[in-house]
């Protein structure tokens, strides 16, 4: 079998994970290697444990991506959605079902199961609370399903249709670039770009990722970023926002990724290897709204 190796790439969230405290960038990117093979040391296996775990707005998230990934790859193949209804009660289940695993703490067992930070780490979360979020679940995908956007991607000739809830990439200066794409279409001379939101948007970020997806769409589809359509659906709020990028927003995200590019390779001992130096030259951002939330708090070193 061929040994994985740990390559180093690029993303959005690798950017934001090392903005916010290179520490926890060290054992989201590193510290948690090969934790998942038997023979691994105790700590690099927490480490890898931790590292999947969740909170319960990217759980739910992250369901709800899966339904509508799971209807529009149906409807690619000539499969029949289910009602809405029935996607809610299916999804609904297999939630409860992952949060009892994940309470009874089966991910230690099988890192590949629901792992809850909340139950992890112990946080308070009332009943009340739960069921909440279990509402926003119901919401986003009653809005989704009864939206216009819905109707008219259903109704779209499929040889439009490009890509639905993949990993992708591209390249830049020799570096590979990862991002997801929620659903992608070609319409008319230009390509629309989903993204499915169930939380707040954070506008800051907007430009790198409108940056990042026009890269894509002129290396894979040879359009210019003028041809390019950014739909973001807010589907907990039920509300509808249409971007686009110039070539010169584009240049200058470009700017911005070889920047942060060069910071997170001056911590590494072997750039061509993609071997970092050691933990404790990772420094440790203190702040209590930082380590509060960290997946990793309970293996971070002084």
């Amino acid at each position: 079998m061929t040994e994985l190796k740990n390559e180093f790439s690029w993303s959005k969230t690798r950017d934001e994970v090392f903005k916010t405290c290179p520490r926890q960038y060290w054992f989201a990117y590193y510290g948690y290697w090969n934790g998942w093979l038997e023979d691994a040391p105790e700590r690099t296996r927490q480490i890898y444990i931790l590292k999947n775990l969740k909170n319960r707005h990217a759980w739910a998230g992250e369901k709800v991506h899966e339904c509508i990934q799971r209807s529009l790859n149906n409807i690619r193949r000539g499969i029949k959605v289910l009602p809405v209804d029935e996607i809610i009660s299916i999804t609904l289940k297999l939630m409860r079902s992952e949060f009892r695993s994940s309470r009874a703490r089966n991910y230690l067992k099988n890192p590949r199961t629901c792992a809850l930070f909340e139950h992890e780490y112990g946080i308070e979360v009332t009943n009340e609370q739960w069921k909440e979020m279990a509402k926003n679940v119901e919401t986003c995908l009653k809005n989704f399903y009864a939206s216009d956007i819905y109707g008219g991607i259903k109704s779209h000739p499929r040889d439009g249709w490009l890509e639905v809830e993949e990993f992708s990439s591209f390249r830049l200066d020799n570096i590979k670039i990862n991002l997801m794409i929620d659903c992608a279409i070609r319409k008319g001379g230009n390509i629309l770009i989903y993204d499915w939101k169930t939380g707040k948007s954070i506008p800051e970020d907007l430009s790198i990722q409108l940056s990042c997806y026009a890269f894509y769409a002129m290396e894979k589809w040879h359009i210019p970023p003028q041809a390019l359509r950014i739909i973001e659906y807010n589907l907990s709020f039920n509300k509808v926002a249409e971007f686009s990028v110039t070539h010169g927003e584009v240049e200058d995200i470009k700017g911005y990724i070889l920047g942060s590019i060069k910071d997170m390779q001056s911590l590494l001992l072997d750039p061509e290897n993609n071997i970092p130096l050691d933990e404790d030259r990772f420094s440790k951002i203190e702040d209590e709204r930082v380590s509060l939330g960290c997946n990793f708090r309970k293996v971070c070193r002084v």
